[in-house]
């Protein structure tokens, strides 16, 4: 199975970073672009989350192991950042005004929403989210394709 593993520092930048990196490994293994899109967004979400509310301005250092075996693609994502399981996040509120809800939790809705599947584990001092996302088929277009088509 056709594994990558890159660290990045926990800074915009590097989820920036982690971003190219994906796209590498997509582009690389011919990832179909339904997964792909899918990854993107939840990663978006879920590394900001881990530089914005994990290391709150902390230097860390963001470890991603991305994999694709043809049926399932997933990536590992590992913090040292404060134990956080985003599983027992609060639901978000979607039914009040936008001006009556509170800030937080969609965009770890979305990634769940987006992915078949989000496990943790904490592991030592170590956050480990498992991202992974069954290739259907038929999925859209490989990777190296863009929404209309072109190469």
């Amino acid at each position: 199975m056709p594994v990558a593993t890159v660290s990045v520092p926990g800074t915009t930048s590097g989820v920036g970073r982690a971003a190219a990196a994906f796209d590498e490994f997509c582009r690389r293994q011919s990832v179909p672009a339904d997964a792909r899109w899918r990854f993107q967004v939840a990663l978006d979400e879920i590394l900001s989350n881990i530089v914005r509310h994990g290391f709150r301005g902390r230097d860390g250092t963001i470890a991603l192991t991305f994999a694709h075996d043809g049926r399932i693609v997933s990536v590992e994502v590992v913090d040292a950042a404060p134990a956080f399981d985003p599983r027992q996040a609060p639901a978000p509120d979607t039914t009040s005004p936008l001006e009556a809800r509170r800030p937080g939790g969609l965009g770890i809705k979305f990634a769940q929403d987006l992915l078949d599947e989000l496990s943790y584990e904490r592991r030592g001092d170590e956050n480990h989210l498992r991202l992974a996302w069954h290739v259907r088929p038929g999925a859209a277009g490989a990777a190296s394709r863009t929404t209309d088509g072109n190469q």
